[in-house]
């Protein structure tokens, strides 16, 4: 064995070792889903929300069920039946409290004596008709408790706050258990609790098949490409090598698998898979022409490794640009992404030559030159006759892109991410449409002024305001409240669920409340200093863009009719820090973009000392990124999170063919006597490796494209027709640019023409 032999032995049996300890790291690997590591890091939202709930509670630890009755819901054995489930569900683990009609009280109040009857009879069905009257026409507990149709009843779980994945999962597994128990017509369900178990079973789920689709493509493009089971098996063993110590890394610093971790596999596979076809490429050819294996290894790291460099970076750089994101499960994404990148990049120029060593030299072939060479010639000579077309096409439909971008809305809903179709969605849908909705909507009210309380007339007639304006406004279920509490104490001493106007009932109504401050019912409400109260309902999920404009009004409206000197209104909860943060992640990822772009930019300036060579790499790149906006804004596909990140993680990928188009015309440049022949022959030198490439990043990104999550689905598709759309850039325009760069000349704009000759 001689010596290169025993080095690339070496390096196999270091690369074998690192293999096993990540194999050893990856069994503690686990699945995680928590939407609150979507906050970013460092917000004023954040922090105050974070307050708000040690006081209040956590606004969405609950749990809906909504238990149908096709008879109706004034039905004893149906209400005995929502009876039992409510006792037993009590009696399970990590439930606070059930609340449903056979629970909530009628109260009446003469003088300081308070007598309480059932809301509903339960054991009377000779009242039941009473019962109803009274509950749809003097309670606040239509939409809420029961639906319109009077067909089915709801349940409201209040869980523990905080409850970890394996709690939740035993809660939501004795939940179902014991609903099963009853045999109800229907039951819906939603919560933090089921939701957060339906990701996690997809997560896991497409974590294998992402990966398993991707292999399945790539191998298939990789025998049709070279015919060649080596082909296949060498470049498949070095990716998945990548995938294994990435994801050793990640389980070794305690990252967990989520939303965003799941697709780092098909990152990996497709983005490292791009230096490995050229370096193969490369390596085909020249054996199949004769070279050994010695010699076109070095003619490889001497003409491939550079520009393979170059695309690492530019890749790298699209990955890293998220790494400045404020939310962790982003930066984790773009951090573990570009280290695998680098790690395939490590693998293609040690495991692949080493492993090329050790296989058989192989037999000159006759016709070397693929049989397309005829084809390839005649488009490139079509492409630069028809240059000034193809300019002025790229140009008109730059500009229809932008007009079509400007029509781009950021909007993202609770559910998005999931079918119509999913059981859970369904029930997420019901509770759209027969109650107030689920998604949590919480105003802060803080007094300012010294002297004053939430008990004073002036404090309490605004929150009045603010409370009629949210109903109103937000159109959602019953509205807690310090108002609430005392329409509901007028109600006991008067009959009527309305705010107190006369200032003796007002004062009767609240030294009632006052008197009785230490109740739990108060006490979730009103905090104990008196200083600090809120305003809780849920409300529909009618998505970000329409819930900015209500937030609008009702700032607004606080702004006009409320003392904001006297006291304070913050809107906060879960459910608008997701819209927040979906505003801020855009924001982020756009400047994200951008310096990615002004980075590769000055990479190319740097190599080639030349403005317009600047131009000539970022017109080709920047036009499929314009047209896939001016697509989403078209066909009305919503910016959020995922389409986002797309632009980033896009524009990395697809500057790889550009780099390597460039680096080959820069050597034909040094070895031709004209710049035409030397766009001609790097031309047919690139066009393989290019479609192959480009086929092979296709093949990985199709297997997001099935993805039951609308996000991953959403990024994969956006994915595939930008690289479809930036290889008809680099086969069509990037020549076009070029001759207008090069047209007279022979050298690069920063090389001495005394170093050059001219000539056709």
């Amino acid at each position: 064995m001689n010596a290169l032999k025993k080095k690339a032995l070496l390096v196999l049996l270091l690369l074998f070792f690192v293999s096993l300890i990540s194999a050893f790291w990856c069994q503690k690997l686990s699945f995680s889903y928590d939407f609150e590591s979507f906050f970013p890091d460092s917000q004023a939202d954040v922090s105050f929300y974070k307050q708000y709930r040690k006081t209040f509670g956590y606004d969405n630890e609950f749990v809906l069920l909504a238990l149908e009755s096709k008879k109706g819901i004034f039905e004893q054995e149906f209400l005995k039946k929502a009876d039992t489930l409510a006792k037993q569900l009590k009696r399970i683990t990590y439930v606070k409290e059930v609340v449903w009609l056979g629970s909530l009280k009628r109260s009446s109040l003469q003088g300081f004596a308070s007598t309480q009857t059932p809301l509903l009879h339960l054991y009377k069905p000779s009242l039941y008709a009473d019962d109803s009257v009274y509950m749809y026409e003097n309670t606040p507990w239509k939409h809420t408790f029961f639906s319109e149709n009077g067909q089915s009843l709801c349940l409201y779980i209040k869980t523990e706050d905080g409850l970890s994945k394996k709690k939740s999962d035993i809660l939501a597994q004795a939940i179902t258990k014991a609903v099963s128990q009853q045999n109800f017509e229907s039951c819906h369900s939603a919560g933090r609790i089921f939701a957060q178990a339906v990701f996690l079973q997809k997560l896991q789920k497409q974590f294998v098949l992402f990966l398993l689709i991707s292999i399945f493509f790539v191998s298939i493009l990789l025998w049709l490409s070279f015919k060649k089971i080596q082909a296949v098996w060498l470049p498949l063993s070095l990716i998945l090598m990548s995938i294994l110590i990435t994801f050793g890394c990640m389980a070794a610093l305690g990252k967990t698998i989520d939303i965003m971790a799941v697709v780092i596999p098909t990152m990996i596979f497709v983005a490292g898979m791009s230096d490995v076809i050229h370096f193969y490429t490369k390596f085909s050819e020249e054996t199949a022409a004769g070279s050994s294996t010695k010699q076109t290894l070095s003619l490889i790291f001497q003409e491939v490794a550079k520009p393979t460099f170059l695309t690492l970076i530019s890749t790298v750089v699209g990955f890293l640009s998220l790494a400045w994101s404020g939310i962790k499960p982003i930066r984790e994404f773009g951090l573990y992404t570009s280290l695998g990148i680098v790690v395939a990049f490590v693998l293609t120029y040690t495991y692949l030559p080493a492993m090329l060593l050790f296989l058989p030299d192989k037999k000159k072939k006759e016709n070397t030159k693929p049989n397309t060479a005829l084809r390839i010639d005649s488009l490139f000579f079509k492409i630069i006759r028809n240059g000034k077309s193809i300019a002025c096409i790229s140009l008109l439909l730059a500009v229809l892109s932008i007009w079509g971008a400007t029509g781009i809305k950021t909007n993202q809903k609770l559910l998005d991410d999931l079918s119509n179709s999913e059981p859970i969605k369904k029930d997420f849908l019901f509770f759209e449409e027969q109650y107030g909705g689920v998604r949590p909507l919480e105003i802060a009210i803080d007094v300012r002024k010294e002297n004053k309380t939430i008990f004073n007339y002036e404090v309490l007639a605004q929150i009045q305001k603010v409370d009629s304006f949210v109903n109103k406004t937000y159109a959602g279920s019953f509205s807690a409240s310090p108002a609430s509490l005392v329409k509901a104490v007028h109600q006991a001493y008067d009959g009527v669920y309305v705010f107190p106007t006369d200032s003796a009932d007002f004062y009767r109504d609240v030294r009632f409340i006052t008197q009785n401050k230490n109740n739990k019912e108060v006490k979730k409400i009103i905090a104990n200093n008196g200083k600090q109260s809120r305003i809780s309902t849920k409300i529909k999920d009618v998505g970000s863009l329409e819930m900015t404009k209500r937030n609008e009004k009702l700032n607004q409206f606080i702004r006009t009719y409320t003392d904001t000197n006297t006291v304070h209104f913050t809107l906060t909860g879960a459910a608008h820090l997701i819209d927040l943060n979906n505003d801020y992640l855009v924001e982020n990822t756009l400047q994200g973009l951008l310096t990615g772009v002004f980075s590769l930019a000055l990479l190319t300036f740097f190599l080639h000392r030349s403005i317009k060579m600047v131009l000539v790499f970022l017109i080709p790149n920047i036009i499929p990124l314009l047209l896939m906006a001016g697509l989403m804004g078209l066909v009305g596909i919503p910016l959020k999170a995922s389409t986002a990140i797309f632009f980033s993680i896009a524009f990395g990928i697809a500057t790889d063919d550009t780099i390597h188009f460039i680096s080959r015309f820069k050597l034909e440049l040094e070895k031709n006597t004209s710049a035409l022949r030397a766009f001609k022959h790097t031309y047919s030198e690139t066009g393989k490796p290019v479609f192959i490439t480009t086929l092979i990043l296709l093949g990985g990104f199709v297997s997001l494209t099935l993805s039951d999550f609308e996000s991953i689905r959403l990024f994969g598709l956006l994915t595939c027709l930008t690289l479809v759309v930036a290889l008809a850039a680099e086969i069509a325009l990037l020549p076009v640019l070029l001759m207008w760069l090069f047209k007279r000349k022979k050298t690069l704009p920063h090389q001495t023409t005394s170093t050059t000759s001219s000539g056709k």
